[in-house]
């Protein structure tokens, strides 16, 4: 059965990092959609409500189920305001098989991590971008600033086993 893990929180938070350790970890089997990629990168989409990058964004994780994936991992901001309805829809439709993950971090964290960046934002854009909390309610796991990417990947595994037994 496949599992669908969504990563959410701002930018600098660590869900980029961790999902891309989460794919490595899990290997071939598992699929990796940014919502960066789609959105910034092959659509040059806004970040509004009425996004097309939704509309790519579902039909990637529906294919990655057709072709047999075990995990789909979906990470990006997913602002509650553009993509809480989506989510919520998503949760409904994969109910105990989908794992929601939030990477909960103060806005210096985010600074912090940010200059770590190949190609840093400017402390304006991510100031612009920042969302406190920005919870759905929904979420299995909220990572803070202390939870390494290792234990944020042991605490997703032991969450995606978890739902095999439900």
């Amino acid at each position: 059965m496949t599992k669908l893990v969504v990563l959410r929180g701002n930018s600098g938070s660590g869900k980029t990092t961790t999902a891309r350790e989460l794919q490595r970890v899990l290997g071939p089997t598992a699929l990796l959609i940014s919502q960066d990629v789609v959105r910034r990168e092959i659509l040059h989409a806004p970040d509004t409500a009425g996004t097309p990058a939704i509309a790519v964004m579902a039909e990637l994780i529906a294919w990655g189920r057709a072709q047999g994936f075990t995990i789909i991992i979906l990470e990006g901001i997913l602002k509650r305001s553009v993509y809480g309805e989506f989510l919520r829809t998503l949760k409904q439709t994969w109910d105990t098989a989908m794992v929601i993950g939030y990477s909960d971090v103060t806005f210096a964290t985010t600074l912090k991590r940010n200059q770590t960046k190949t190609q840093p934002f400017s402390r304006a854009q991510l100031a612009q971008w920042w969302l406190g909390r920005d919870l759905l309610g929904s979420e299995d796991i909220c990572f803070d600033e202390c939870s390494t990417v290792a234990e944020q990947c042991q605490r997703l595994l032991k969450e995606i086993v978890g739902t095999e037994n439900q």
